[in-house]
């Protein structure tokens, strides 16, 4: 009879349960189907919204840089009809570069999501687009470091606000 009885669980699973939890994500609070639903459809809006947008030049096969309202896309063409395309949440850029000369620059991105040695550089923009589009994603950046609510704001006037927010103050 003694044996019947139930054996407390050994404490190497316990612990083991209780780093698990630890390391779960955070459950949302549910919501309703037509709530879910709203959210999906301002996210896909929002997505849709695009803040800046640039295009190597003097080259066959051209990379895109996109700038929206959730993310930045980088689309590097490598034949026709081919590309590697890479996106990530604006919220995990950590810095955004530019290397300028006369006519031209390259855009570097640093990121949560990646090392140092796999900072993602497109490059051969027209100058001006190559500063345009680090200055819009250095700016939302800035706003989304400091909690700055921006969806009520429409697309045009959100990006010139952003590039004015990342402007680096120095003349160049």
């Amino acid at each position: 009879m003694a044996e019947e009885k139930e054996k407390p669980e050994p404490p190497e699973e316990k612990e083991s349960v209780d780093t698990q939890s630890q390391m779960s994500p955070p459950v949302p609070e549910s919501k309703s189907a037509e709530a879910s639903i709203k959210e999906l459809k301002e996210a896909i809006r929002g997505s849709n919204e695009v803040l800046a947008q640039a295009t190597t030049v003097l080259t066959l096969f051209p990379d895109v840089l996109t700038v929206d309202r959730a993310k930045l896309t980088i689309t590097k063409r490598n034949f026709f009809r081919s590309a590697e395309v890479m996106s990530m949440r604006i919220e995990d850029i950590l810095n955004v570069t530019t290397t300028v000369g006369p006519l031209f620059g390259n855009v570097k991105i640093a990121s949560r999501v990646m090392n140092e040695d796999q900072d993602s550089t497109i490059g051969r923009f027209w100058r001006r687009d190559a500063e345009r589009i680090k200055r819009i994603t250095q700016g939302y950046v800035i706003a989304l470091q400091r909690e700055i609510d921006c969806s009520a704001l429409g697309t045009r006037e959100l990006a010139h606000m952003l590039e004015r927010l990342g402007a680096d103050e120095h003349p160049s």
